[in-house]
């Protein structure tokens, strides 16, 4: 039974390509399920694999995971067309403010201006803190707030040279994502879209901490 298992283990692996581990729900548990893309020899696309694999031993007595039956396989694009669709955001991991203002706008494509959303969310937040002028604004009020030597919502504990990189960071990623979508149009997608959220959000976690100082 175990030569047979070899044998067909060996004839599956002969007609892959490339396989590669995404991620694994259940972990360390008996009956993880793992994501794995696959490419085929004998296909230009990849495929993404669910499967539940069983945990055991291997001759020397370590643990090993084999895969079973139990679990399917299909096309990566048309796993990627699911997940834009109708996949659940990780509202947990992303600040709750971004979430009401930006994934109503994400989740019905317009992508645009969701970022645009969650960047301005950025400025008005920072305005909110120091009791900035209102025609202070963009990456000048940034610089402002977050200046190394005189900004009120600096951290001072910081080396200077950790100082100048935040601020440049912040007002660099203010400008790069938010300034090109209040100007022209900019292609992206679903993806590309929400990798920009995400900063936003991160950046977003830091002003609500930061204390003002003076």
């Amino acid at each position: 039974m175990k030569r047979e298992i070899e044998a067909k283990k060996r004839e599956i692996e002969a007609k892959i390509e490339y396989q590669e581990v995404l991620g694994e729900a259940n972990s360390g548990g008996y009956q993880p399920i793992r994501f794995t893309r696959v490419k085929y020899k004998a296909s230009p696309d990849t495929h993404i694999d669910i499967r539940k694999f069983q945990r055991g031993y291997d001759d020397e007595g370590e643990d090993k995971y084999f895969p079973t039956k139990t679990g399917f396989r299909f096309l990566e694009r048309e796993f990627r067309r699911v997940v834009k669709e109708y996949a659940v955001m990780p509202e947990t991991y992303v600040h709750p403010l971004i979430v009401r203002k930006c994934f109503k706008l994400l989740n019905v494509g317009q992508f645009e201006s969701a970022v645009l959303q969650a960047f301005k969310t950025i400025e008005t937040r920072i305005r909110e803190k120091i009791s900035a002028d209102p025609e202070i604004v963009g990456v000048k009020l940034i610089r402002k707030a977050f200046h190394p030597e005189s900004g009120p919502l600096t951290d001072y504990a910081l080396p200077k040279a950790e100082r100048e990189a935040f601020c440049n960071y912040i007002a660099g990623s203010f400008g790069y994502y938010k300034n090109p979508c209040s100007h022209r149009d900019v292609e992206m997608d679903f993806i590309s879209a929400f990798e920009r959220i995400v900063v936003a959000s991160d950046l977003l976690k830091v002003i609500e901490k930061s204390k003002l100082s003076g």
